[in-house]
């Protein structure tokens, strides 16, 4: 149950008869006029015709038929510019007379109407479509126009309330004549016929466009300048679901449009060029190894900002092969890669593949020093400029790096105990595996074993053993000593 409450005083008095006669059958623009006419009389204001326009949101012509609707329905009584409302009864149900002629007071125009309908008309329908001609002001012959083309396209059994809706349609366009009837049905025959054809496309069977989809398709191809041929050329191997499918296709158009791509020639070059960075994309899924090659608005996004950026494909695909590489699938990790090798300058596909070798040689050794420590870390950007500065910088050769990570093996935290060490040696001049060796590593080391964050591994003396003999074995192989 649904109740009502005020929770103030100030409220305008609504004609009881208003609302229980007239207001449900009405329009509803012209319910609106009713009620704000109604609050501009309690008032005593008036407005010009444009200031009602802004007000309601209606033309004049629109405003105007409403007024003269409830002038025919006796609650209003025109005198010049003014409109008094009628307080009370309207005089029908006081006389129970009607103004307008009787139910079948104008049998020619029924029968017509009952041949165009193949059907009998309740007398409620009847009374409907005299509004026709006594409210919108439409001839007898419009109407008729009206009547036969709605039953064309809808059938015999069309509804008043959708004859209800063309005819105001009509009648706010100023169709007065049967010849302007005529050119009307031919306009609304091609649009209509446009709409029915993309709704068999998008497989919307036994289904009759509507308002909805007729003011649409009029918008794409009056409004916009997109013939029917380049519509349907867009909509080729697109999937619609039946839950508002024009309204997607209207958004695929206004992309279009505000691209200024409209014409069959443009959409052509425009869907080639898509085409082609879709299966660009697909490839870049492929090379990051994704186990669905679905291309999603994102990731054209993604691309769409590489390609402006002047990025060519093969670069984009190069820098997913060093993201996956790198342990990193996601499309972020190869924009940051790609805004890096624009920060250093690197340009073309060749420049990169240089750089590239150069920084995977170092990854590679860095690589091996973490291995042999037993260092589980991924190496970055921090790890390579750290091993260029102890080996370019300070001199070490890579056999210390090795050596150092063989002995930094033997403790709970190698990776920091391994730093310490080299930064030692670095300081001492410790540049070469011989130096290395022959350092005091009990003036070393002898510091750093008295620290908990260093504090030895538990080894048997028997793995301890090994750990070296399968260091120095990996040493050898490596570098043939």
């Amino acid at each position: 149950m649904i109740k009502f409450t005020l929770d103030e005083q100030a409220f305008l008095p609504v004609p009881t008869i208003f609302i229980r006669k007239y207001m449900c059958d009405a329009p509803a623009e012209y319910v609106k006029v009713f009620l704000y006419g109604l609050y501009l009389a309690s008032n005593g204001a008036s407005l010009a015709e444009t200031e009602l326009e802004d007000e309601l949101h209606m033309s004049f012509s629109q405003i105007e038929a409403a007024l003269n609707y409830w002038c025919l329905k006796e609650l209003m009584v025109k005198n010049g510019s003014r409109y008094e409302l009628v307080a009370g009864k309207p005089r029908e149900e006081e006389t129970g007379k009607k103004k307008r002629a009787p139910l079948y007071g104008m049998q020619n125009f029924n029968n017509m109407l009952r041949t165009v309908l193949n059907r009998d008309l309740t007398p409620s329908e009847l009374n409907s479509i005299y509004d026709y001609t006594d409210v919108f002001g439409l001839p007898q012959e419009v109407v008729l126009a009206l009547v036969e083309y709605c039953a064309q396209t809808r059938g015999s059994r069309v509804s008043i309330a959708y004859l209800d809706k063309v005819a105001e349609a009509w009648s706010a366009e100023g169709i007065k004549t049967l010849e302007q009837a005529q050119q009307k049905i031919e306009e609304h025959k091609a649009v209509s016929g446009g709409a029915n054809k993309l709704m068999r496309l998008m497989g919307l069977h036994g289904k009759y466009p509507g308002k909805t989809e007729m003011d649409l398709y009029n918008k794409w191809t009056e409004k916009w300048g997109f013939t029917h041929e380049a519509i349907e050329y867009v909509m080729k191997d697109r999937e619609f679901s039946k839950d508002q499918p024009f309204k997607y296709l209207d958004a695929i158009l206004r992309s279009l449009y505000d691209q200024g791509i409209t014409s069959s020639r443009k959409i052509s070059e425009h869907l080639s060029v898509q085409t082609r960075r879709r299966d660009a994309i697909k490839e870049v899924l492929k090379t990051l190894d994704y186990s669905r090659i679905n291309v999603t608005p994102r990731y054209e996004k993604f691309y769409s900002e590489w390609e402006q950026a002047g990025f060519s494909h093969p670069v984009i695909l190069l820098a997913c092969m060093q993201s996956a590489n790198l342990g990193s699938r996601k499309f972020e990790s190869v924009d940051s890669l790609l805004k890096e090798w624009a920060s250093l300058g690197l340009e073309s596909e060749e420049d990169i593949k240089k750089y590239l070798r150069k920084q995977n040689t170092i990854d590679r050794k860095v690589k091996q020093v973490y291995d042999c420590a037993g260092i589980g870390r991924t190496v970055g950007e921090a790890d390579r400029k750290n091993y260029i500065r102890l080996t370019k910088e300070k001199g070490l050769s890579h056999d210390v790096l090795l050596y150092a990570a063989e002995l930094s093996s033997l403790f709970n935290d190698p990776f920091s105990y391994m730093q310490k060490v080299l930064s030692a040696w670095a300081e001492e001049g410790v540049d070469t595996l011989d130096k290395a060796k022959k350092q005091n590593l009990s003036r070393a080391f002898g510091q750093a074993k008295d620290k908990k964050s260093f504090e030895q591994r538990e080894y048997t003396e028997e793995q301890k053993e090994q750990r070296k003999a399968d260091a120095y074995a990996e040493l050898e192989r490596l570098y043939g000593k």
